[in-house]
């Protein structure tokens, strides 16, 4: 049976995804076939529904599948009733995150046959067999479905046992129109699962599923490695498939988490000559110096932490998140002293966080001096404990039309902090640099207090403008070995001009430049 799944990335970082890599592993291994439409204007047109039911009815697939995160179900939800008046007897799944965070109410519309709730590497796999056999699966665990006006649904399997899945097939994608876009930079999962719980991200919420249905003990059913051998002959057929990649990303919650892990990750990279530079995830409570010694000597280029606030209060509270600020400065040091490039993830527009609280963020960034940070808005993925803390103030008309957390926030906070949150928003690295003991700081701190002095008229008019500026200034401060943040790579991200330089040295020279001039920083 053919499956046509449609995977979409609107308005958001073009990448692969490691679970429909999975999937499409899983099929092709076991007779079945996957064509993957994957959905971005990133490389192509977005389909309307029109010319999307005339690829169905010229492809004939057996099944409509559909993988979604929450900001993408509303344009999943429109496809659907389109296909649906145009082909009723197309049997149509969904699965994603979203259908795991809010199960009930994607099952309630009743616009999709079957409901994937959890992992379905294997739970798809067992749903297309017994299509094929023309049986009804009502009770295929991971499901919901409806018989009639009743409905069913089915407890979650436990986790796949990752050493039992087959390899992962990436070749669904277009790789080469992938990589042309992340600039060779890929994506790949060593693990899966997170011990945490932060309350924007869904992974508790998923532990919580499978322990409720009795699918797992604890968390720890939740933590899981791929064999570390069987990763390096899929990081080398990945290569060889496809030589475009120049970066590996590892995109585990927490690839530092246990220090012997590391360790033997790095120590068989360097054996098997993978060869390439790569980036991992690290947790301030858990990187040490032996972990920091052994991923640069195994080609590691950069370490990005989760430090998303700098107040102990918004971290204790609001995210869940307890670390302490010298935990933070404690793990820069460790990266920095091993000549890594660090990397921090930061977030204001937190709900109940006050204009202070942000400031205490911005001057620990400044404290700090990381070799990157990349801000972000705070958004309430429903299902998440964020979204009900967020609950009472959350713009539901705001909310329906976010397409990214970059672009504003959607929380009731009123027109001052508003303004000021799309301010930092544009220009958040001029206001760490206004905070730093740096030589450029006096000038920056000057032009902080030009952008606040302006109404919201007058920032609207002008703010594109001073974005623009920024490159203008920084080449400026650079020829005069003035160290400053600057947005590069992404207009949400802050890299310090000295990285900047050096990387343009070493192009210059035509040295192996240890990091290409983009970044895919994905949470």
């Amino acid at each position: 049976m053919k499956i046509l799944m449609i995977y979409p990335q609107i308005d958001a970082p073009l990448g692969t995804n490691h679970g429909i890599a999975s999937l499409a592993g899983v099929l092709h291994a076991n007779g079945h076939e996957m064509d993957l439409m994957h959905v971005s204007e990133k490389y192509r047109p977005v389909p309307s529904s029109e010319e999307l039911i005339d690829y169905i009815r010229a492809t004939e697939p057996g099944l409509m599948g559909f993988s979604v995160m929450s900001q993408q179900y509303d344009w999943v939800v429109e496809q659907s009733k389109a296909i649906r008046a145009a082909i009723p007897d197309l049997v149509q799944v969904i699965g994603g995150v979203h259908c795991t965070m809010v199960p009930d109410e994607v099952h309630k519309s009743r616009l999709f046959d079957y409901v994937c709730v959890g992992e379905g590497d294997w739970a798809l796999l067992e749903l297309m067999n017994a299509l094929e056999k023309g049986e009804k699966p009502h009770t295929l665990a991971n499901f919901r479905s409806w018989m009639g006006n009743v409905p069913v649904a089915n407890p979650v399997a436990p986790f796949p046992d990752l050493a039992k899945l087959p390899p992962l097939d990436y070749n669904v994608f277009d790789m080469p129109a992938v990589m042309k876009e992340t600039r060779g930079w890929m994506g790949i999962l060593t693990s899966r699962g997170c011990p945490y719980k932060c309350t924007y991200c869904f992974n508790i919420e998923i532990v919580d599923q499978y322990i409720e249905d009795g699918a797992a003990k604890n968390v720890k059913d939740f933590l899981r490695h791929f064999p570390v051998d069987v990763m390096m002959e899929d990081l080398k057929k990945l290569l060889k498939e496809n030589p475009e990649i120049n970066t590996f990303i590892f995109d585990d919650d927490l690839f530092t988490l246990n220090t012997d892990y590391v360790v033997e990750f790095c120590e068989a990279y360097k054996a098997h000559r993978v060869g390439i530079p790569f980036v991992v995830n690290g947790h301030v409570n858990c990187f040490e110096e032996r972990a920091a010694r052994a991923l640069r000597d195994a080609g590691c280029i950069i370490v990005k932490f989760g430090l998303e606030s700098g107040s102990p209060r918004v971290r204790r509270e609001i995210l869940r998140r307890y670390m302490s600020n010298e935990q933070i400065e404690r793990s820069f040091a460790a990266a920095h002293s091993n000549n890594l490039h660090s990397s921090a993830f930061i977030m204001f527009g937190l709900p109940y966080e006050s204009r202070e609280e942000i400031m205490e963020t911005l001057r620990l960034c400044a404290k700090v001096k990381m070799g990157r940070f990349r801000w972000a808005l705070f958004f309430p993925f429903k299902g998440t404990a964020g979204y009900e803390i967020a609950k009472p103030l959350i713009d539901e008309a705001k909310i329906a039309n976010q397409g990214n957390y970059f672009d504003g926030t959607c929380l009731k906070f009123g027109e001052d902090h508003d303004l000021f949150l799309d301010k930092l928003g544009k220009l958040c690295n001029w206001y760490v640099n206004a905070e730093t003991d740096w030589e450029c700081a006096p000038i920056y701190r000057n032009l902080v207090a030009k952008v606040e002095a302006m109404d919201k008229d007058t920032w609207l008019r002008e703010r594109d403008d001073l974005v623009a500026y920024d490159r203008d200034l920084s080449e400026q401060l650079m020829a005069q070995d003035k160290i400053h943040y600057t947005i590069r790579y992404s207009n949400v991200m802050g890299v310090r001009s000295d990285y900047i330089k050096q990387e343009r040295d070493q192009l210059a020279t035509g040295e192996k430049t240890e990091a290409v001039a983009y970044t895919l920083d994905q949470s």
